[in-house]
């Protein structure tokens, strides 16, 4: 629980959701537009606009669903499904997702899944929800950044667990995220080291990954800066 300038209380997941509208509030005015100049376009033209129109809200649904998810699964209306998941076959799932999201910024993705990763045992579709709502957030990150890169997604056995994450080339640091999951629902650019606006994937994934017992963590790997989850192996998975 959080006060606002007004002493007011908001929730965790009141924050959330604030975040979330005004997260959205961009893709549904870049649609708006792209609709209003495609419907004065060549057939071609038109045609570009409308993929890029399909592609921006096709992610924009996806954020809303894993959010939705979320509330469905703290809320114990829908119940965790653990089965065991091969983390090579979710993250190349996660890339299939995101990549016509990342085509239209113009961002590549690499899948890095490392040779001594194994099977975890979680819940695949909120674990899925959590890596494409992150990499959402990468992808808009590596497209604002001043050299392009692409964003890397990648798995490591790591001294605690097997760790999978999205990286880039970012200057973000464990007090940077400390800072905004304390700010964020006030400040209106939470994760300034990462990406510009609410970065609301961010926390839409943090928000999901607590339901495993896991946390969002900023994590560094062959060079690169990024957010990853440290995942236990079945024996050691405590759920809260």
């Amino acid at each position: 629980m959080q006060q606002n300038g007004d002493g007011a209380q908001l929730s965790d997941q009141e924050r959330l959701f604030l975040g979330l509208a005004e997260q959205l509030s961009r893709p549904l005015l870049q649609i708006a537009q792209l609709a209003e100049l495609a419907a004065h376009d060549e057939l071609a033209a038109a045609h570009e606009r409308w993929q890029t129109a399909a592609a921006v809200s096709h992610a924009s649904l996806q954020l809303v669903e894993s959010y939705a998810l979320s509330l469905r699964v703290h809320g114990k209306v829908t119940p965790l499904h653990l089965e065991p998941v091969t983390v090579s076959s979710l993250l190349y799932d996660t890339a299939h997702h995101l990549q016509p999201f990342a085509k239209q910024y113009d961002v590549e993705l690499q899948l890095e899944p490392g040779p001594r990763v194994q099977p975890i045992i979680a819940d695949r579709a909120v674990l899925q929800s959590a890596l494409t709502s992150l990499g959402q957030v990468f992808v808009v990150a590596q497209a604002e950044a001043d050299e392009r890169t692409p964003v890397r997604l990648s798995a490591h056995r790591g001294r605690h667990g097997m760790v999978a994450g999205l990286y880039g080339k970012s200057t973000l640091g464990a007090e940077s995220l400390r800072r905004a999951q304390t700010l964020y629902g006030q400040a209106r650019q939470p994760l300034e080291h990462l990406v510009s606006g609410p970065a609301a994937g961010v926390f839409v994934a943090d928000s999901l990954l607590r339901t495993l017992a896991a946390r969002l963590h900023v994590a560094r790997y062959r060079g690169l800066t990024g957010l990853a989850a440290t995942l236990q192996p079945s024996q050691q998975l405590q759920l809260v």
